[in-house]
């Protein structure tokens, strides 16, 4: 049988991507802390997570009693992930890591060795739409997670409900017969700071744009 090799080798700078998982099969290997803290990591994004292991701690197995993810209580084989788009090495023995590393056709993440890998979870806020990632290259996980903290702080709830009001912006503006550059115009206007600010001045541009676009006979 043949492996591709895909070694990242820690040489360069890793290349910044956002991937809809939640339709593709997305595999960690592994029962213990490391694993869940991944696994914690992908529901964020409404992924289900194919779980294997031959053991697994009690938080696993609560995920798995609500449905959010699927075990699997053997030990890791090939066949486990040749089909998954990612897979994440998170288990307890660092050649079972490294064989997944080396034999893994698409995504991988070696959680315990991340040169091995030739993809890296990066910490990561979650305001609704908005999604801003931060990654040190593995250089220092501690140092990621202190910036998220800064940014969590700097990018609160209410950037969730304003970008919202963004995209429906966009999406009335998409289809609309207006000039690209009306278009363009309008959306430069709604990321005033006044529409982050007031929920009402949000919905007054909004009834102006149905408005501009479908005007009354």
């Amino acid at each position: 049988m043949k492996f591709s090799k895909i070694y990242r080798k820690g040489s360069g700078p890793v290349f910044p991507i956002m991937v809809d998982l939640p339709n593709y099969k997305v595999v960690v290997a592994g029962g213990g802390k490391a694993a869940l803290q991944k696994i914690k990591g992908l529901l964020r994004f409404g992924i289900h997570v194919h779980v294997v292991s031959p053991a697994f701690i009690d938080g696993i197995r609560q995920l798995a009693e609500q449905e959010k993810v699927t075990l699997y209580e053997k030990e890791v084989e090939y066949e486990d992930y040749q089909d998954a788009f990612l897979v994440i090495a998170a288990t307890n023995s660092s050649p079972v890591n490294e064989y997944i590393s080396r034999t893994a056709i698409h995504l991988v993440v070696n959680a315990e060795k991340p040169e091995l890998g030739n993809s890296i979870l990066p910490a990561s806020v979650n305001r609704g739409k908005l999604v801003i990632s931060i990654s040190t290259g593995g250089a220092s996980p501690t140092l990621a997670k202190q910036l998220r903290k800064q940014l969590e702080e700097q990018f609160d709830d209410s950037y969730e409900e304003y970008l919202n009001f963004l995209y429906e912006c966009r999406m009335i503006l998409k289809d609309s017969a207006l000039q690209e550059e009306a278009k363009k115009k309008r959306l430069q206007e709604a990321v005033q700071p006044v529409f982050f600010e007031s929920k009402q001045q949000r919905e007054k541009f909004l009834d102006k744009l149905k408005r501009e676009i479908r005007p009354t006979s």
